[in-house]
């Protein structure tokens, strides 16, 4: 187990043993969750362009027999809840 201690700005500096093990190198993005009292981070997993060819071709027509004002209905929805949460 190691230590870190936390800079005056809320920063910490990853071990290079763990940076190299994960791996985490600079600008990649990280997750950071409050699981009970402990802070998990854990690096954010991009997929990958095979990825969401797959899911772009598994989903294809999914929405083909939607009717544009449902759609239009469903996007005003969703905007209405992000007002409300913001």
């Amino acid at each position: 187990m190691t230590t870190v201690t936390v800079s005056s700005k809320g920063q910490i500096v990853l071990p290079a043993f763990i940076r190299e093990k994960v791996p985490v190198k600079q600008g990649d993005v990280l997750l950071v969750n409050l699981v009970g009292d402990k802070i998990v981070i854990e690096p954010l997993i991009k997929p990958e362009r095979k990825d969401w060819e797959r899911i772009l071709k598994e989903t294809a027509g999914t929405w083909k027999d939607i009717s544009p004002d449902y759609v239009d209905e469903l996007r005003a929805m969703s905007a209405t809840r992000l007002d409300e949460n913001q």
